[in-house]
């Protein structure tokens, strides 16, 4: 091969990398372009306030305000809280304030309340009789049910039945407490026991302290295997968290609470059982985004509720009277479509 052919040879190789180099570079630089513009995604959505005009509290508080009423981001798991205005938690009064929450983009949110500093905040709810919310609920398109727990304690199921009861809906466990153990229900084994003995159908719940999305896969996975190993299968069972007294301390995204409920209700029912949101009407509409995922089980204490959202069980109280248990219970309308 003369020289000139070689040089000719050697350029054109040089160009052809010089080709692939810069091909490579272009597509690197814009897949890097790419995801800084996904990261790079402005927050624009302002922080929520779960907090009515007024809030009561006892003379002698010992909490702080920013602490127990509930705010949350989005996606900043610690936003800055802070109270505007004087008070004295020591004093009884009514106190002007200014509730503020700015989360890490600068998004702020502010409320205006009141805060009522009393002798005595206690407030108290009608009894009902079981027999009153059969007569007041029970619609060819309903069924009349309770919920239950250890604070129950002993309970004859022969006498719940008689009174009318169509479902149960039994706590088989809990967390105990943010990072606690798991443990189950004392009395879930008997409940469920005097529920099949009685032709009762049931559904089975878990309170939840959930901080993280792989701590709920981890209950979902204890619950369902448990009620497996036990040869309970096709039930519902519902997600309960409802510590938001210490929520905002927790750093807790509104985003990530409502993946762990997702990721809990999801894995129960890749493991065969169906699943539910249990809620009260206030964190139904300020904290659960995602609860169109999945059914809801809504806690609303009134005569009718004003609930917008779909929901397929109403806890319509939980000073609910019945033979067979000594204390109160919760009386819930289950509804068929």
């Amino acid at each position: 091969m003369s020289l000139k052919k070689k040089i000719i040879l050697s350029m054109s190789i040089a160009i052809l990398i010089i080709i692939i180099i810069t091909s490579i570079i272009i597509v690197n630089v814009q897949k890097r372009k790419n995801v800084s513009e996904e990261i790079a995604q402005p927050d624009t959505t302002p922080p929520i306030i779960v907090l009515d005009d007024t809030y009561p509290v006892k003379v002698g508080y010992d909490k702080q305000l920013t602490d127990v009423i509930v705010s949350a981001d989005d996606v900043d798991p610690n936003p800055k809280r802070e109270i505007i205005g004087e008070y004295d938690v020591n004093q009884v009064g009514e106190y002007n304030l200014t509730y503020k929450i700015e989360d890490a983009s600068g998004n702020v949110t502010t409320k205006d309340f009141t805060l009522k500093v009393r002798e005595d905040t206690s407030y108290t709810e009608d009894d009902i009789n079981f027999k009153d919310a059969i007569t007041n609920y029970k619609t060819d398109n309903t069924k009349l049910g309770i919920d239950v727990s250890k604070w129950q304690e002993e309970i004859n199921w022969e006498d719940v039945a008689n009174e009318g009861v169509e479902f149960a809906i039994i706590r088989m466990g809990y967390q105990k407490g943010f990072d606690g153990e798991v443990l189950e229900d004392p009395y879930f084994e008997q409940n469920i026991k005097g529920c099949k003995e009685n032709n009762i159908p049931v559904g089975v719940y878990f309170s939840s302290y959930a901080k993280t999305v792989e701590e709920t896969i981890s209950h979902a996975n204890w619950i369902c295997e448990n009620l497996k190993n036990k040869g309970y299968e096709n039930l519902t069972i519902a997600f309960d968290w409802e510590n938001w007294s210490s929520f905002n301390k927790q750093g807790i995204s509104l985003n990530e609470i409502n993946n762990i409920a997702d990721k809990f209700m999801e894995q129960c029912e890749n493991k065969g059982y169906k699943s539910i949101l249990y809620g009260s009407k206030t964190y139904l509409e300020a904290i659960w985004k995602n609860s169109n995922n999945y059914p809801v089980w809504l806690a609303n204490y009134v005569s009718k509720t004003s609930y917008q959202g779909p929901y397929k069980i109403w806890q319509l109280c939980q000073t609910g009277l019945i033979n067979g248990i000594s204390g109160y219970i919760d009386i819930n309308v289950l509804y068929n479509n």
